[in-house]
């Protein structure tokens, strides 16, 4: 369908400048978060750009970037290295809840025998 009122093409490429716009704002904050090391969200994405999370819905491609640079493990400022990731963060846990599951097993083996040593004893 091909409109010739100028009102209408005007607010068509109006509109098509300021997705433009919008779109350069959010490339930008995903370039300024990776620089700086600060947090990869939609939120904190949509927050910095100036846009609202229902734009970047609506743009996948864009969603698609935010998302794979959360997953990315940030740098920290001064080129140090990668900060910790919340995947390492998660790995972790499961870490901590394994090692304490193992921990609590050998507690209870320990106090089974105490309780027999000490059974012998009295």
């Amino acid at each position: 369908m091909t409109t010739t009122d100028p009102a209408i093409q005007a607010m068509l490429e109006g509109r098509r400048a300021d997705t433009g716009r919008r779109r350069n704002r959010v490339l930008a904050a995903l370039a300024e978060a990776a620089k700086d090391g600060s947090e990869v969200s939609v939120a904190a994405i949509a927050r910095r750009a100036g846009v609202d999370r229902t734009f970047l819905y609506r743009h996948r491609d864009l969603l698609g970037q935010i998302h794979a640079q959360a997953a990315e493990p940030p740098t920290v400022p001064g080129g140090r290295g990668p900060a910790v990731s919340r995947a390492s963060l998660q790995a972790d846990l499961v870490a901590a809840d394994a090692r304490t599951a193992r921990l609590a097993v050998q507690v209870r083996r320990l106090e089974a025998r105490l309780s027999t040593v000490m059974g012998e004893q009295v």
